[in-house]
């Protein structure tokens, strides 16, 4: 009886003994029972200790494998003798903390010198000490900076500059520049709303979910921004950053978050960052950027406030180092924001006499409210047969400057304003007066014969000697004291490019190759940032860009040249890349209201009237007429003219503005007029810089020929 129970017992009871032998081996037979029994118990031994077998078999493995290196190590110590070289090397490992000599096999001296030192266990493995991380703080840099209350506080004290700009700036001496009173700022009187407890919640979900993964990480600092919030950790020794980077979704799952950034370090710092937006996010107000002493630092030609980084500091950007902009994103982003926080910053500057703008609005209704500023050269562009022209002429008045620049002898914009000046002659009354007598004297006598005698030269043909070009130059060009900035915007780059993206390429090209010494500056805005819009040609030239979000990380590339747009969380959530820079500055834009921007105008309309000038917008004008192949403003001395002109280009084989002077005495806006004109009826081809023309037409000399 006792063999029988402890047979059955030990099959595992009446039912063990039951279904064993009479189901299983019965049926299977001896092999195929122990086969599916065996994994009946390793399937319970999974299910009650959570536990997989392959990982228990690699844990005994490790264990065996660590007892016989054990071993076998004591084992050849003990047959050593204690005074070999390798038990002299072993001793001088051993680590024995300072100020207790008699601690060398006490434990307890052991264990508490380990977070300081290492330690050689038995097997000779050495352990490292973790590594001590600071204290994390909590750090909200969403509160904002209190308000300046003087009436009438301004960033910037307007310095009069007497002189001559080249420009209509005339009739501006006493402009006042804007003051912070037109600038709403909402003060909040209550304390700031403690966020501590949240944030701690949802950085321990973090934490835990990377060990549930595996990865060891340490909590760090927690920065709360105006639109995200960054929460640090520190990656475990021999972590790979990798690692924490392939979690990004779960995160985001864990943390319940719209979309999440990683990055993985943070620049300039031993941690690495998780971004999450936050729930009440917090505007950035333009009033408190230019109150602080970045904008208005004299490092800064032109600064241009931008807005705050996740960790409160001002990002001022200065559009003299930059030299040029891109902004771009998706409708509703934030870019039409953007641009009018950097009008605005502009505009708190500089006054019509020191700065001007060329506005550019194929869609109509971002930059209308900006028509009645003074600071404008010619109206706001709309017409997108017109943007060529504009662009055109700030082609040729930076040609101008650097002839100017040359002529005196000087590198840049800079050299050029700050130059020394003679000082000026002052006259009293009467040399005035009697200077005034002379010159009327000199008008009131008339020249009989030498009238005769010129009416005669111009029926027969012979109009004298003819003027060289460098005395054409010296006489049309006049050197101006100082020149003004030229500021081009163009608001929405992808409509020019479907009109004429071939002319609207190489003028944008032009510009921002050269016209940084000739103080003449493009910000180029779009909402579609194709390939085809933001061409290689347009990004090679323009370094500082600004992105938006964007819908997908391909769009991001073509903007910034890598990813990221793509997790911003819109409304003003930015991407900023310096001048001079490869590391994005993630940023939180400037807001300023519609109110805002018409309260500005309207105080910088009413000190004085605009003066726009009118040989440019002829210019556009004839540019915009030619494009639609409209020639109805020659007339018929101009058609005797033209074919004068066409009578030296098949002589000469090519066209430029100075030889239709030379040879036809012509000046020089005539001259370029023909020119013009000549080039709508495909005569002469286009500009190529200083290069000549080529001449279309055939009966031409050798260069035209070829």
């Amino acid at each position: 009886w006792f063999e029988g129970y402890w047979h059955v017992s030990w099959a595992g009871g009446l039912l063990g003994q039951g279904i064993g032998h009479y189901v299983f081996k019965n049926l299977l037979g001896s092999a195929g029972a122990t086969i599916i029994l065996v994994g009946f118990y390793a399937l319970s031994l999974i299910l009650l200790t959570g536990l997989h077998p392959f990982s228990f078999v690699r844990n005994t493995a490790g264990t065996v494998s660590l007892w016989w290196v054990n071993w076998r190590a004591s084992r050849s110590s003990s047959t050593k003798n204690i005074y070999s070289p390798s038990a002299r090397k072993h001793a001088r490992k051993t680590v024995v903390p300072q100020g207790d000599s008699s601690a060398a096999g006490d434990t307890g001296a052991s264990a508490k010198g380990k977070s300081k030192m290492k330690e050689v266990e038995d097997n000779g493995q050495v352990t490292l000490s973790l590594r001590e991380t600071p204290t994390p703080q909590i750090i909200d840099s969403s509160v904002r900076k209190r308000p300046l209350k003087e009436m009438g506080a301004r960033p910037f004290e307007r310095k009069k500059k007497p002189g001559h700009t080249g420009l209509s700036t005339d009739g501006f001496e006493n402009y006042e520049l804007p003051g912070f009173d037109l600038l709403e700022f909402e003060e909040n009187e209550e304390p700031p709303e403690d966020f501590s407890e949240e944030l701690l919640a949802t950085q321990k979900i973090i934490i835990e979910t990377c060990k549930a993964f595996g990865v060891e990480v340490t909590a760090g600092d927690i920065t709360r921004g105006p639109t995200i919030t960054r929460y640090e950790v520190y990656p475990s020794v021999g972590l790979r950053v990798s690692r924490i980077t392939q979690l990004e979704a779960d995160l985001a799952r864990a943390t319940k978050a719209e979309r999440i950034n990683i990055l993985a370090p943070i620049p300039g710092k031993d941690t690495v960052g998780i971004e999450i937006a936050n729930d009440n996010k917090v505007a950035v107000a333009l009033r408190e950027l230019l109150q602080d002493e970045g904008f208005r630092s004299s490092k800064r030609k032109i600064p241009l406030a931008l807005g705050k980084d996740v960790y409160g500091n001002t990002v001022i950007g200065d559009l003299a180092a930059m030299p040029h902009c891109l902004v771009a994103g998706a409708t509703g982003a934030g870019k039409s924001v953007c641009i009018n926080s950097i009008i605005t910053s502009i505009l708190y500057k500089f006054g019509p006499d020191e700065l001007r703008f060329i506005m550019v609005d194929p869609k109509v209704v971002e930059m209308q409210v900006y028509s009645k500023l003074p600071h404008l050269v010619v109206p706001v562009v709309t017409d997108p047969r017109k943007v060529v022209g504009a662009l055109n002429w700030c082609v040729n008045e930076m040609e101008r400057r650097y002839k100017m620049f040359a002529k005196i002898g000087v590198r840049n914009f800079d050299s050029f304003n700050g130059r020394e000046r003679p000082e000026p002659v002052v006259l009293s009354e009467e040399e005035k007066e009697k200077a005034r007598k002379e010159q009327e004297d000199v008008e009131s006598i008339v020249d009989e014969e030498a009238i005769e005698s010129m009416a005669r030269a111009f029926e027969d043909g012979d109009l004298g000697p003819i003027a060289t070009a460098e005395e054409i130059e010296e006489e049309s060009d006049e050197v101006p004291d100082r020149f003004p900035y030229i500021v081009i915007i163009i608001d929405e780059l992808a409509d020019l490019m479907q009109t004429a993206p071939a002319d609207i390429e190489v003028a944008i090209g032009r510009i921002a190759q050269k016209a940084r010494a000739a103080g003449i500056h493009l910000i180029v805005a779009t909402q579609t940032p194709r390939a085809d819009v933001v061409t290689g040609m347009i990004k090679a030239n323009i370094p500082s860009r600004i992105a938006f979000q964007v819908s997908s990380s391909l769009d991001s590339r073509v903007i910034l040249d890598s990813k990221g747009a793509e997790k911003l969380v819109g409304k003003g959530d930015m991407l900023f890349l310096p001048p001079g820079s490869a590391k994005l500055e993630r940023a939180q834009g400037a807001f300023v209201s519609d109110e805002e921007v018409e309260a500005i105008v309207e105080f910088c309309s009413n000190q004085g009237e605009q003066k726009f000038e009118e040989s440019i917008q002829q210019s556009i004008e004839r540019a915009a007429s030619g494009d639609s192949g409209g020639n109805e403003d020659v007339s018929d001395a101009d058609e005797e003219v033209l074919e004068r002109c066409m009578e030296v280009l098949r002589a000469e084989g090519k066209a430029s503005t100075s030889l239709l002077q030379r040879r036809l005495r012509l000046g020089y806006t005539r001259a370029a007029r023909m020119i013009d004109i000549l080039e709508e009826r495909g005569v002469v081809g286009p500009s190529d810089g200083a290069k000549p023309r080529e001449v279309l037409i055939p009966g031409c000399g050798s260069d035209g020929g070829e």
